[in-house]
């Protein structure tokens, strides 16, 4: 009887032994590295052999292509032509209706000797101030842009709008003669019709935040 438990514990033992052999040689095998592919040398014509690298060449993608149809790789450095316009003269020109609902309005005229805007110098303000706009015609400075001070304590302005709102052609843009290279096929809706040359912002200020967010 104990030779035959003896004779079992040793072919179990056998088992576990070869077992373990088989396991060891599979993951040997997978962790082995590839040999290189053995590469063969292209031999070069003598006419080329020695010959220096020549430049790369732009391909026909990289050329006339975009908006302006010059070099892309070179046109960095190019400065983009001053487009022309025949805007009226400021005070003689009709106002344009808003591109969308509370858009900032079109400047319809001329701002011919007006720019640049600088700390000590805004043209702008000169016929566009509340006030004044009324006695020359002009559109008025919205409330947005005078009670609504975001960034910087009304005591301690050093301009008479907000500061985040001095510099007027970073919203509102003057008119050109081009020929846009993509139409534009944008359809404004305008909830209350007179607001397509006029804006209600300072009243619509936290429309979708009242209520604590709820709406």
């Amino acid at each position: 009887m104990k030779e035959m438990k003896a004779l079992v514990l040793l072919l179990g033992l056998f088992v576990v032994a070869v077992l373990g052999f088989l396991v060891y040689e599979t993951t040997a095998k997978k962790a082995a590295p590839t040999p290189p592919a053995a590469t063969t040398a292209v031999e070069q014509p003598a006419s080329t052999a020695n010959a220096p690298a020549e430049a790369a060449t732009p391909s026909a993608e990289s050329t006339g292509a975009g908006i302006r149809s010059s070099d892309l790789l070179t046109s960095g450095s190019e400065e983009l032509p001053v487009p022309t316009t025949n805007a009226p003269a400021p005070g003689s020109a009709e106002r344009l209706p808003r591109a969308y609902e509370n858009a900032p309005p079109q400047i319809p005229h001329s701002v011919e000797g007006l720019l640049p805007i600088t700390l000590s110098n805004n043209a702008c303000l000169s016929c566009h101030l509340p006030g004044v706009a009324e006695n020359v015609g002009a559109t008025p400075i919205p409330p947005t842009h005078i009670q609504m001070d975001l960034f910087t304590a009304s005591e301690n302005k050093k301009v008479p709008v907000d500061p985040a709102r001095y510099y007027c052609t970073q919203c509102h843009v003057p008119q050109a003669d081009v020929q846009p290279p993509v139409s534009n096929e944008f359809q404004p809706e305008f909830r209350n019709p007179e607001l397509k040359n006029k804006s209600n912002l300072d009243q619509q200020w936290n429309e979708g935040v009242q209520n604590g967010g709820t709406q």
